[in-house]
């Protein structure tokens, strides 16, 4: 009878086996939606956050980059990724924010919410933070979803820090913030040497090119009232 039983324990195991990996994708999983064209040079579109919605949106895409325009209510978001290697050479960028999220924490990483943010991943480069590290820094990606491996610079129209700051959010990413709410309504444009940045960031020089780029815009569900965005990218 007992060992029956295990048969019977072993083969529930197995029945219940591909939900709980499904679910574990799910809790892993950062919003896409849909992958039109995907391949090196193709920009894919995915809900910025885990449990938003996509916003109404305006889109435009070239090979040397993107500009969209967002109409966000609370609780919806939109990402763009483009997979591609690129020297890290400078980078044009164009924001516009008519209402910020004031309640956001920009240091915490769990609740720093950009409400237009564009991301360069270095995708060859990494810090040795030790096994026990990663393995902490995993289960808080597991919780607060996982971002492309690599050391990565985000450029963030910021919810209250002071424009011109440059701080790590997580250890393989740093933020610079270039706008912030007394710009509110402002269309901001600055130009980026994306090395130089990594040099002050990291102290160094990146071992290899951009990897990944990421263009997002948020609006978390618990703010008020709807924000337009707008952000351009140019190679």
């Amino acid at each position: 009878m007992k060992f029956s039983a295990g048969r019977r324990s072993v083969a529930k195991m197995r029945r219940i086996a591909p939900f709980l990996l499904c679910f574990a994708a799910l809790l892993a999983s950062s919003g896409r939606i849909f992958a039109a064209g995907e391949g090196p040079g193709k920009w894919v579109e995915s809900t910025a956050g885990r449990w938003e919605s996509l916003p109404e949106r305006h889109v435009g895409a070239t090979d040397n980059g993107i500009s969209i325009e967002v109409t966000m209510a609370p609780g919806t978001g939109v990402s763009y990724r483009r997979v591609g290697r690129r020297a890290p050479g400078s980078a044009a960028l164009r924001f516009g924010v008519d209402n910020v999220n004031a309640g956001e924490n920009d240091y915490l990483p769990g609740q720093a919410v950009f409400p237009a943010s564009v991301t360069f991943v270095f995708g060859d480069d990494s810090l040795k933070l030790g096994v026990k590290k990663r393995i902490a820094l995993f289960f808080k990606r597991l919780w607060y979803g996982f971002t492309p491996s690599g050391i990565r610079l985000t450029y963030a129209w910021g919810n209250g820090i002071p424009v011109g700051s440059m701080y790590r959010l997580w250890d393989e990413e740093t933020v610079f913030v270039v706008a912030g709410p007394e710009e509110a309504g402002k269309t901001i444009s600055v130009t980026r040497g994306l090395a130089d940045d990594f040099g002050a960031a990291y102290g160094r020089p990146p071992k290899g090119p951009v990897t990944e780029v990421l263009v997002s815009a948020r609006r978390p569900s618990r703010e008020k009232g709807p924000a337009h965005a707008s952000i351009t990218v140019r190679f």
